[in-house]
């Protein structure tokens, strides 16, 4: 009897039965992955509402049994949420449903700057950017800070709103600090030929892009001259070629 509950309840998983002996069966991160993975195939098979079940289940669950998921789980899981939005209006409904809860206990504890970190991300991918900016500002008298904006910086710009842009960089310079201070940590501890898969190198070149948005931002809003100065001090500790043709078209 056991083994027929945990089976109506978990087998939309398609993972082997033998896993659930009990309904109190624990996941691991190798099903958190496959979720995911579940969740993107099922997308392209056309079986929307499965595909949206492994989302649901995906977005309640990874931070639980595979905290390192952390960053795919508000960037490239949403992302694929709102791919399957684009083609099934439930799972844009369904998104837009988990952000509004998500805010709702952000604003239970304004000062959690990770609850807040969450609603911005899902505000981004629904595209509802009247509400990321409505959530920026409030973060501010919260006294909580979302740096991730930086990389919407062409979004954000793409509005008009420039006082907008310019309250998300801030000073540019610290801004570009920051991200000296992650490569300078690691050229120190890392090493391209110790790292799986050339990681170094896939950081590095993520930071090159981070740097990019920046560079384009401050020449929209401070001029050319503002944004090829601030290029060179770029260049002195991560010389690229997406930071030195940032600024061309």
């Amino acid at each position: 009897m056991i083994l027929v509950i945990a089976v109506s309840l978990f087998a939309w998983l398609e993972l082997p039965l033998v896993k659930f002996a009990s309904v109190a069966k624990s996941f691991t991160k190798a099903d958190v992955d496959r979720a995911l993975s579940d969740a993107s195939r099922l997308r392209h098979e056309g079986r929307y509402e499965d595909a949206l079940e492994r989302h649901i289940w995906y977005h309640k669950n990874a931070m639980r049994y595979a905290p390192e998921h952390y960053g795919v789980r508000l960037s490239f899981a949403l992302a694929y949420w709102a791919e399957l939005g684009g083609v099934f209006p439930k799972a844009k409904d369904a998104l837009r449903s988990v952000r509004d809860e998500t805010l709702a206990a952000y604003r239970k504890k304004p000062s959690d700057w990770l609850v807040f970190g969450e609603v911005m991300s899902l505000n981004m991918y629904l595209d509802d950017l009247e509400s990321a900016m409505a959530l920026f500002y409030e973060g501010r008298k919260n006294r909580v800070e979302e740096t991730g904006l930086l990389l919407y910086l062409d979004r954000i710009l793409a509005t008009g709103d420039k006082k907008w842009a310019r309250d998300v960089i801030g000073d540019p310079r610290a801004r570009l600090a920051l991200i000296e201070d992650q490569v300078f940590m690691r050229n120190r501890f890392m090493r391209r030929d110790e790292t799986p898969g050339d990681m170094k190198g896939m950081l590095d070149e993520s930071d090159a892009r981070q740097v990019a948005i920046l560079l384009k931002a401050v020449g929209s809003i401070d001029g050319l001259s503002a944004a090829q100065a601030l290029q060179n001090e770029a260049l002195k500790f991560l010389d690229s070629p997406i930071i030195r043709e940032a600024l061309y078209p």
